[in-house]
């Protein structure tokens, strides 16, 4: 039996990303030829402000776990396998370790890996047309992630495993991929690498071993920045209406101002169109709101941390997905950087 080899490929926001050079594990050619899993994907720094799906099911109770055999690990292992390695990879930066977010990063991350191992291919957007904050917002999510994602790109469709039972040499050769690059062509290197993350949720996603192939694990790391507590943003709206942004950052993060985006709304996609979409840029806000003294079109009211401002959602009266944005600073940041991002569907 074949295994599929992996490729690498990495997005810088707000630019067009380069394809990663091709990595071949365990003697198999990385490239173009049929049953290759392709590896890596990410999306690279969100703009600066301008100047001033389902987990895999668990054994029932009924059923009796099957046994691990030596150099395999259930998914809760094999995700915190591969937090030990991204931790590793930071440590020998001098950079703080990450916590493994269990909640709206992981069901992010899964819902995305689950896709691409399902459809066999790589990319950001999702075949229902989904990008990585739009999910992470549909999951519960409020904070700023960066993705990088590793997977199969022959567009063979193929079934998952159910309680996957992962090698470790893959989760290893994934890891590796990711932080093993050179520039230019190393956006995960730099996403595992950003000083302020504080949070990564992991998803894996196994393919069904068969009689003419042994299934290769599809990968993908939300990479969150934890700084603020925002209050709940309407998941839908009209064109034109108001919606009250607000919230409270934490230290050492300092409120820079709010941002509005709008791209296209989501649409589905085959698998074949999701693989030609490499390269994912954070949208550019078409607004920026400044608190007072600062010139704005509207002002945020902040005191303190606590920052609140009504913006309206009217980008040219089009509909589409619009994405709110809050600005910061955090230590060493010459500019705001965005430390929250999410989606509200406008019609």
């Amino acid at each position: 039996m074949g295994r599929r080899a992996f490729r690498c490929l990495s997005i810088a926001a707000l630019a067009v990303g380069a394809a990663c050079s091709p990595a071949a594990p365990q003697g198999a050619h990385a490239g173009s030829a049929p049953s290759v899993p392709t590896a890596a994907s990410s999306s690279g720094e969100p703009p600066s402000a301008p100047a001033l799906g389902a987990t895999s099911a668990p054994p029932t109770r009924a059923e009796a776990p099957r046994p691990v055999p030596a150099g395999k690990l259930r998914l809760a292992d094999a995700r915190r396998r591969m937090l030990a390695l991204l931790n590793r990879d930071r440590a020998s930066q001098g950079l703080p370790a990450l916590v493994l977010d269990e909640g709206p990063a992981q069901r992010a991350a899964q819902r995305h890996a689950e896709d691409m191992a399902r459809h066999s291919f790589l990319g950001h957007w999702g075949t229902d047309g989904s990008n990585p904050e739009q999910r992470h917002t549909e999951a519960g999510g409020v904070d700023m992630v960066l993705e990088n994602a590793s997977c199969v790109d022959d567009l063979k469709p193929r079934n998952l495993e159910t309680d996957p039972l992962v090698d470790e040499a893959t989760i290893a050769h994934a890891e590796h991929l990711f932080f093993d690059e050179v520039p230019p062509n190393d956006g995960h290197r730099r996403n595992i690498l950003k000083p302020h993350h504080t949070r990564v949720g992991i998803g894996i996603a196994l393919p069904v071993t068969t009689a003419t192939e042994i299934g290769t694990p599809c990968f993908t790391q939300e990479l969150v920045d934890g700084y603020g507590a925002y209050a709940p943003l309407p998941t839908a709206a009209r064109v034109g209406q108001t919606v009250r942004v607000e919230g409270t950052i934490s230290a050492p993060a300092v409120f820079g101002g709010v941002g509005v985006a709008r791209v296209d709304s989501a649409r589905a996609q085959s698998p074949a169109e999701a693989n030609k979409r490499r390269v994912y840029p954070v949208p550019t806000p078409y607004q920026v709101y400044w608190p007072r003294g600062f010139v704005t079109p509207i002002p945020v009211d902040v005191s303190g941390a606590t920052f609140r401002i009504d913006v309206p959602l009217d980008d040219q009266k089009r509909p589409g997905l619009y994405e709110i944005s809050v600005f910061g600073k955090l230590p060493g940041m010459k500019a705001h950087g965005m430390l929250s991002l999410r989606t509200i569907e406008v019609r």
